[in-house]
């Protein structure tokens, strides 16, 4: 008898493993999965190459502190200090500006965006504690962004997928977070400057943005294909 039911038990517990892997697979990979959604899947690669840029600033800032000698004033109130601090009060005020009645979340997403990227191309060229210090500020208040990024998310897939979309995509920076600071190494190992690992981010950023910028015309074009779709039911 005990031999039954530990077999009974067993039986079970593998029912119920198949069937939360059916709902699983189909929710990721069926005919209602989230990849199959070409404006979430631009958002995924936007993911994947924006991360990376964000954390390049902590990893070889103080390598540029160093280069322009600047390590004095850097120790009384360090750059990146500067980065995280304005960061957090970013997050809160891009939140307040996204939920105002006249103002577009994805417009304000975008904007965030291109600033950030803008620093980071620019970063290398500021020679001044001060104008160090005006950029660093500008990357940690743009990066509040993140902020917005469930609305975002909630945007392009809805409610109801919302928990599994913005699963994927802070997988899809976590990825780009774990490369990005290797990738920066490896462009100075053969660079030996480090201005060149925030230059080369800063573009492949940019890639990110175009694939942003390209989702209305996705949205678009799913749009008239599903149009097209009912009047031929």
């Amino acid at each position: 008898m005990y031999g039954l039911r530990i077999l009974k038990t067993v039986s079970q517990l593998t029912v119920t493993v198949r069937k939360g892997f059916a709902m699983w697979y189909s929710s990721y990979f069926g005919a209602a999965s989230l990849f199959t959604n070409r404006v979430f899947v631009a958002f995924i690669i936007w993911a994947l190459f924006a991360y990376s840029s964000f954390v390049i600033p902590f990893i070889h800032l103080p390598e540029i502190v160093k280069q322009y000698n600047l390590s004095s004033q850097n120790n009384i109130f360090p750059l990146t200090s500067i980065i995280a601090i304005v960061h957090i009060f970013g997050k809160v005020i891009l939140g307040i500006i996204s939920d105002l009645p006249c103002i577009s979340t994805w417009n304000v997403f975008l904007m965030a965006n291109f600033t950030l990227v803008t620093c980071i191309l620019t970063l290398p060229l500021m020679q001044t504690y001060v104008s160090l210090a005006v950029v660093c500020a500008l990357i940690g208040f743009s990066s509040g962004y993140f902020s917005l990024m469930p609305v975002v998310t909630e945007d392009l897939v809805g409610t109801k997928h919302l928990a599994n979309a913005y699963g994927i995509i802070i997988c899809a920076n976590g990825i780009s977070a774990l490369f990005g600071p290797p990738f920066a190494g490896w462009i100075y190992d053969i660079t030996h400057k480090y201005d060149f690992s925030f230059y080369i981010s800063g573009l492949l950023y940019m890639v990110g943005i175009i694939f942003l910028l390209l989702q209305p015309c996705i949205q678009k074009k799913q749009s008239r294909e599903k149009s097209t779709e009912e009047a031929q039911v």
